[in-house]
């Protein structure tokens, strides 16, 4: 389909409000607080931000999945090569800032494998950290966001299967499951695990701030089930011409920052702590936050440009 200004600048402003919601919590401003009720949806401006994240991630996937129905197998490979390319290519700067965040405000260099080697290689390699309690890991907390997204994609002609036929009835039990996994996970945690007295003691003390161990509620996706289907319902009710018809302007840079989003997201949270160390060196927060957006939107262009050449090449190897 053609390409839509008005989705662009919607991803554009979701990753603007994970930037405000984290800057905001690092120099202790109420722009960066929680909100919404606790144990259920309880987050920063950022979750809000994920939450049109996943919505857009839906109705991407309505526009174009449905449009031109392929074979399953193509349809996940398509979107392995969409996601894995552009994770892996941030692991390397993630690591770096891992490692330069300890040189500069710690005490020396950190452990390289806290967790132990093979579940670091295997919890960096698939982004599946949350799946084994490890939240995004140590390396690169959002980095949760992969799992998820991944297990959205995987049931993604399910889901809009079922919306095809009965689209309000469907999303409807959709918000219900969802909701229902919300208050579950946010009380007892996730369903179908073992917990000593350590685990629910520990449950209670998190819960009291608004949250489980391990943050499930951000990343189960029975609880981001309605948000990613509100996007495929969004796809399957509004016609394609309303989301392509907004001429914004500046379409090319629209699209560039847009392109940015994803690998933005990926990369910000390991280099964060660059803001407070300048501006302990003396430097003024809005020059140490612009130093810190130029490093970073040059790694996110280095990771796309990197990207685009990798495919390109192995494109023109395929006879």
């Amino acid at each position: 389909m053609q390409r839509s200004h008005l989705l662009d600048l919607l991803r554009i402003f979701a990753i603007v409000l994970v930037f405000v919601a984290h800057f905001g919590q690092l120099l202790d401003s109420n722009v960066g607080q929680f909100f919404g009720v606790k144990n259920f949806y309880y987050v920063s401006l950022g979750g809000v931000g994920v939450s049109l994240f996943l919505v857009l991630s839906g109705l991407l996937a309505g526009l174009t999945g449905l449009a031109r129905p392929t074979p399953y197998t193509h349809y996940i490979w398509k979107k392995l090569k969409r996601i894995y390319p552009i994770y892996w290519l941030t692991i390397p700067f993630c690591f770096s800032g891992y490692l330069l965040k300890e040189l500069l405000l710690g005490s020396g260099v950190p452990e390289p494998f806290p967790n132990g080697f093979m579940l670091d290689i295997v919890g960096s390699v698939t982004g599946l950290y949350a799946w084994i309690g490890l939240w995004g890991g140590p390396y690169n907390p959002p980095s949760w966001f992969i799992g998820l997204i991944l297990t959205m994609y995987l049931i993604f002609p399910l889901l809009a299967a079922c919306l095809r036929r009965a689209p309000h009835l469907t999303l409807g039990l959709f918000f219900f499951i969802s909701a229902s996994s919300r208050w579950y996970v946010g009380q007892y945690g996730l369903p179908f695990t073992d917990k000593n007295m350590l685990d629910q003691v520990e449950g209670w003390l998190y819960r009291q701030y608004g949250f489980m161990p391990g943050r499930p509620g951000d990343w189960f996706p029975l609880c981001r089930l309605f948000e990613f289907a509100l996007g495929i319902w969004l796809a399957q009710t509004v016609s394609s011409k309303f989301w392509c018809k907004w001429n914004l302007g500046k379409g090319k840079w629209l699209a560039f920052l847009s392109d940015l989003s994803f690998p933005l997201f990926l990369l910000h949270y390991p280099f964060l702590f660059i803001v407070p160390w300048l501006s302990d060196l003396g430097m003024a927060i809005p020059l140490a936050i612009s130093l810190f957006m130029i490093m970073l939107c040059s790694m996110a262009y280095a990771v796309v440009e990197v990207e685009k050449r990798l495919f390109s090449l192995k494109e023109r190897a395929t006879p």
